[in-house]
Parts: C-alpha cells; sequence; structure tokens
C-alpha cells in the first residue's frame, strides 16, 4: 500500500474530530485493528473498508486508493504486454500481476500494463485497489474450482476467488514462487505411489504447506458420442489412423496416461498415432466434441460437461494446498467452509465427483 492510501483513514478521521475509539466501535473494530490499519501495517478487507468509507462519509477510493493509480507488480507466468489485461493479486505483501489470456474472456481485469521494459511492471488500476488487495488467486485444472469460485464470489464476505486454469505442476510452481494463494494438484508419484504429497515436498515452498482434499475424480479417455472408433483401452490408442489429444509432460492426466500406456505395452509415442496437445480437461474434451480429435486423456467431469463418452482409466484425489499460515485468513476460511457445504457437494457429485472426503485435512508439510 502506498504510504498516502496507509494515512487516507486517519485523516478523514482526524477532520471529522473522531476519536479513534469512537470510530473503531462504530465500524465494530478493536482499537488495535484500527490502529494497525490506519499505520499501513494492516490491509482491510473489503467489507472492513466499506463500513469505514460509511462511517467517515467517504468512499474507498478517497480511503484506500482509486482506479487510475499504479502499482508495481511482479509477473507470474505469461510475459504482460503494454497493453495487456491482468488480474492483481498480494501474496506475501507484494504485487504479482496474471496475464489475462484465455482467463480474460471470463475474468475482469484488475488492471493494465503501463508501456514500459522491466520486471516488476507497472500497472494501471482499472480496479480499486482495496478491492484487488482482497482477491485470491487459485491455480488448478480441475473445472470444479471454477464452480467453487463463482459460488463464493456471489455470495457475500471477504476475496474475489480468481481461478486460472493451469496443470497440477504449473499450480505448484506457482504456489512455490508465491504467485498465488491455492494450488489444485492432482500428481501421483511413480516412485513412493503418494498422491501429492511427494510433488509437493519436491516443489521447496520455502513455506509449510497444508494439503485438504477436494474431491476424488475419474481420470480415463473422452469420445465421441456413440464411441465411433470403437476406443476400448489405451491400447486402441497406438492406431496411426486416430487422432489423440495429449496433456502436457509432468500434469497429472500426462503422468496417468504415460503409466497406462507402460502398462499395456504400448509405446509412449503411441506408434505414430497423430497427436495433439491441450492445455486442460476442458480443452481436451472439447477437441473431441467439435471432431477435432477422436479421443483424449481428461476427466469424467469434462465429459459429462461436453455430453462425451467415458472410458475410465484410474480414480484420482484432487488436493488443495495453501500455505499454512493462511489457514486463519478470512478468505481461506470460506473457501473450506464452502467445500463441505451441502449445496457445492450437491453440484459437484452432479459432475462425477466423489465428495466424500472433501474438505478433509491430507498433511501438513513443513517447509523444505
Amino acid at each position: 500500500m502506498r504510504a498516502e492510501a496507509s494515512n487516507g483513514v486517519r485523516a478523514a478521521r482526524e477532520a471529522l474530530g473522531v476519536t479513534q475509539l469512537d470510530l473503531a466501535m462504530r465500524v465494530r473494530l478493536s482499537r488495535q485493528a484500527l490502529g494497525a490499519i490506519e499505520a499501513g501495517r494492516a490491509l482491510p478487507s473489503v467489507d472492513v473498508a466499506l463500513r469505514l468509507g460509511s462511517a467517515l462519509g467517504a468512499s474507498v477510493e478517497a480511503l484506500f486508493g482509486t482506479a487510475g493509480d499504479e502499482v508495481d507488480a511482479t509477473i507470474a507466468g505469461d510475459a504482460c504486454a503494454p497493453g495487456g489485461r491482468v488480474a492483481l493479486v498480494q501474496v506475501g505483501g507484494r504485487w504479482v500481476a496474471h496475464a489475462l489470456g484465455e482467463d480474460g474472456l471470463r475474468v475482469s481485469a484488475d488492471g493494465i500494463v503501463a508501456p514500459q521494459d522491466r520486471n516488476p511492471i507497472s500497472i494501471r488500476l482499472a480496479r480499486d485497489e482495496a478491492v484487488a488487495r482482497e482477491n485470491v488467486a487459485v491455480v488448478g485444472c480441475a473445472p470444479a474450482l471454477g464452480i467453487i469460485a463463482d459460488r463464493l464470489n456471489t455470495r457475500a464476505g471477504p476475496g474475489r476467488f480468481i481461478w486460472f486454469a493451469r496443470s497440477s505442476m504449473a499450480a505448484l510452481h506457482a504456489l512455490a514462487s508465491g504467485h498465488a494463494h491455492v494450488a489444485g494438484i492432482h500428481l501421483v508419484d511413480e516412485t513412493s505411489g503418494l498422491t501429492n504429497l511427494t510433488d509437493v515436498r519436491r516443489a521447496a515452498c520455502g513455506f509449510p504447506v497444508t494439503v485438504v482434499t477436494l474431491a476424488r475424480w475419474e481420470a480415463g479417455l473422452v469420445v465421441a458420442p456413440g464411441n465411433p472408433c470403437a476406443i476400448r483401452s489405451v491400447t486402441d490408442l497406438a492406431s496411426p489412423a486416430l487422432r489423440v489429444v495429449i496433456r502436457e509432460a509432468g500434469s497429472g492426466a500426462q503422468r496417468l496416461l504415460d503409466r497406462c500406456l507402460r502398462e499395456a505395452g504400448v509405446p509412449h509415442d503411441l506408434g505414430g498415432a497423430i497427436r495433439m496437445r491441450a492445455p486442460g480437461h476442458l480443452e481436451v474434451a472439447r477437441a473431441v466434441q467439435i471432431g477435432a480429435a477422436d479421443a483424449g486423456i481428461a476427466t469424467r467431469d469434462a465429459a459429462i460437461a461436453l455430453g462425451l463418452e467415458f472410458i475410465p482409466l484410474a480414480v484420482e484425489r484432487f488436493d488443495l494446498a495453501f500455505p499454512s499460515d493462511l489457514r486463519d485468513d478470512r478468505r481461506l476460511a470460506r473457501l473450506l467452509d464452502m467445500l463441505v457445504s451441502r449445496t457445492c457437494r450437491a453440484d459437484l457429485g452432479a459432475l462425477g465427483y466423489d465428495v466424500r472426503d472433501t474438505g478433509a485435512h491430507v498433511a501438513d508439510v513443513s517447509a523444505a
């Protein structure tokens, strides 16, 4: 937060002749919490900022920063070209900018990249700074993450949840790099057989990580309605006449396909079958749906969503990993509460997720 923004509350309070204790009582805060906000040591949630604005007769923008101001941000993932739209999150007290590529078609921008040639980059805010500060970056490949984010964002409470559809390895990298708050992962280690925990340890996050279960799902092959190519198992994928969609190396889905091919004695390169690559489960399913491919490796929820047939290969556990010190964060508390809500479980269950373990604590992984 800029210095002038951190002094906005105090200046407005003193201009009205209101004591710190009186204001704290009006907005239902402790005097210590209000003092920390005025000094810039603490950042208010959106609902607290709104209460302060109402009590002081000032807009949130006037107290905590306005759209049109600029902030410096570290680039996460893809490069951010000048004029590009970005989503902003604060992780560990610093701004992080996520370029809005395909995600931008469903996410409103927090800022626009200013002309420059440096990193950190300067972002011209398109949203009030106090609001952008509440953003929670959730990275992972499960479409359920978008459903949960939508449910959270349409209900009152702290946090605006932004889902970035990325592979499990990309999600873990974002978490370890301080570019995301939550990583969604489904990674089975070949050597230990453990789900997710081995890869969390390998990620060397540098801070303790808490792992909870989102759900279990079936991963397998998606094919067109009626299964016109008569695909029954991975052995059929080696036909040179087939067009097969695969995922990027190291992703959870591709690990599963590689393991199944090896166990079936099918060459890793599918013996010459025509292959294409897609970045996520829904993209794989969409390629099959539009006839660009005959089969691909994805999950049952993607098949259900796009009306495809599904050939199961394995049941996997999809977990959420986040810094352990965020367990007391009110935004993360809302997320965890949503996981175990009846309505959320019913919604996910209708998409083929097994929600019996949803919200269960898996492990706390110590700092690397």
